[in-house]
């Protein structure tokens, strides 16, 4: 079964929509476990640190960009991102996450996974002239919105379900590869 094209949310229902799933899972026992800490960036968008563990132990911190453009009837747009060159977190804009890049501290190594991957690079099969058009990261797995306009076809179990997932799905999807053995640490040393 193909997927169909995705249609933009509206915006006010996506923000709100975003918002409460926010605050529900900021304040669940899942999220107080793994540590995520979100800041808001606007209403469509927040930014969402993650820790990843090497083999050794060590820990890694990562910072995920969701974004509700097509918030809930599709997981949320989901990227790697650098902080601000500043190093400030909190009254940051979106402008000033920019997407991480392979070679770069903050991208990260999750390789052989069936199910999860990361690609620096990836041409898109949207058809617009939107973000999508030239080749961007694809963080690969069914919890995510870049999977259905990347020529994937999940399975009925795989499928992201409208009032059944939430941005959880998501962030779960990625602390289980970040956790995993096969996380092999950031790519690289740069700030890229």
């Amino acid at each position: 079964m193909t997927t169909p094209l995705p249609v933009p949310a509206d915006e006010e229902v996506a923000a709100a929509v975003f918002a409460s799933h926010i605050a529900r899972v900021s304040a669940s026992a899942q999220a107080r476990a793994q540590g995520w800490v979100f800041t808001p960036i606007d209403p469509l968008h927040a930014v969402v640190t993650v820790a990843a563990t090497r083999a050794t132990g060590e820990k890694d911190l990562y910072y995920v960009l969701l974004g509700a453009e097509y918030y809930d009837s599709y997981p949320p747009t989901t990227s790697f991102v650098c902080p601000p060159a500043n190093g400030a977190v909190e009254g940051t804009s979106l402008d000033q996450w920019k997407q991480a890049r392979k070679g770069g501290r903050w991208f990260p190594l999750a390789e052989g996974l069936s199910w999860f991957a990361v690609h620096d690079s990836y041409q898109f099969q949207f058809p617009s002239e939107d973000a999508y058009s030239s080749p961007r990261q694809l963080v690969c797995c069914s919890a995510t919105f870049e999977y259905y306009i990347s020529g994937h076809n999940p399975t009925e179990s795989q499928r992201w379900r409208q009032g059944r997932h939430t941005l959880a799905a998501t962030l779960d999807r990625i602390q289980e590869a970040l956790d995993s053995a096969n996380y092999g640490g950031p790519s690289g040393a740069d700030d890229s």
